[in-house]
């Protein structure tokens, strides 16, 4: 809950109050029983721990942050070919063990059937 803080024009007394923010404001001073209660505005206390204060610390945060893919971009070692799977490889890399000159002898049906499952 947040913390308001009172002070009274008539003594002077500075006070705290931690209340909802749906609860009534104050009216009387509690030293001196008049009513004459302003709520005082100040800046709002802000404590962030462990902020990163260089680019060392930025850079390491970021990096942690990352997924496998980002970190592989960001070291280099992604490949075009490294990034298809298995069900995404090209006919060429699916391809069996016919020779060019099996693959000359066989029908149009067949090279589809051998470009699509990678089996004479």
């Amino acid at each position: 809950m947040p913390t308001y803080e009172y002070q009274c024009e008539e003594c002077d007394h500075n006070f705290e109050i931690v209340k909802m923010i749906k609860d009534p404001h104050e009216r009387v001073c509690p030293k001196c029983s008049e009513h004459s209660l302003y709520q005082v505005i100040s800046p709002p206390t802000i404590f962030v721990k462990g902020e990163a204060t260089t680019l060392g610390q930025l850079a390491e945060r970021n990096t942690s942050k990352m997924g496998t893919y980002e970190l592989g971009d960001k070291r280099g070692k992604h490949q075009e070919g490294n990034l298809k799977s298995k069900k995404e490889k090209g006919w060429i890399e699916k391809s069996g063990d016919a020779t060019k000159s099996d693959i000359n002898k066989m029908s149009k049906k067949q090279k589809a059937n051998y470009i699509r499952d990678g089996k004479k």
